[in-house]
């Protein structure tokens, strides 16, 4: 099974290469904001988005999404409205809300992509700890909802 891992200079992809194997690309191997960079690619098994994000990468997540038979893309909650409550840059929170959407989109058409949310992570072994929980479902994943997956409660998150 061939699998790209974005974001792979990041702390979660990092956790993930212990575990998963693959190719993990950061932004100094594989441009998310350029088209024709990710339409170089080859198309993989599966896609494992970890980038954190902008809304240039976000306008080319359909075809990243595209080279791939699956697709798990982790996102926060502040991308959802259960943490718009909360004081700060409202930024990082619209840049996951539109992930998250385009995912929801992506998955109504071709019924494989799933949205992950993996808690907040300070430490290493936060990190290492969601890596190997998800090490231990993503293979046999059913694409069943349209929905945001909570990886520390094991439940989709209601809406």
């Amino acid at each position: 099974m061939n699998i790209l891992i974005t974001g792979g200079g990041g702390n979660l992809a990092k956790s993930l290469k212990k575990y998963i194997h693959g190719d993990y690309y950061g932004k100094e191997t594989l441009d998310l904001t350029d088209r024709n960079c990710i339409r170089n690619l080859q198309t993989y098994d599966m896609i494992i988005h970890t980038a954190s994000g902008s809304n240039k990468i976000n306008d080319h997540l359909t075809l990243l999404f595209s080279k791939a038979k699956k697709v798990f893309a982790f996102t926060s909650r502040q991308g959802t409205f259960l943490n718009w409550k909360k004081s700060g840059s409202i930024d990082y929170g619209l840049e996951k809300l539109t992930l998250n959407f385009k995912v929801y989109r992506h998955n109504m058409e071709q019924h494989n992509s799933q949205l992950l949310e993996p808690g907040h992570m300070d430490s290493e072994r936060d990190y290492d700890r969601i890596a190997e929980k998800f090490s231990k479902i993503y293979k046999d994943w059913k694409f069943t909802k349209n929905q945001i997956y909570d990886l520390v409660k094991n439940q989709y998150i209601p809406y």
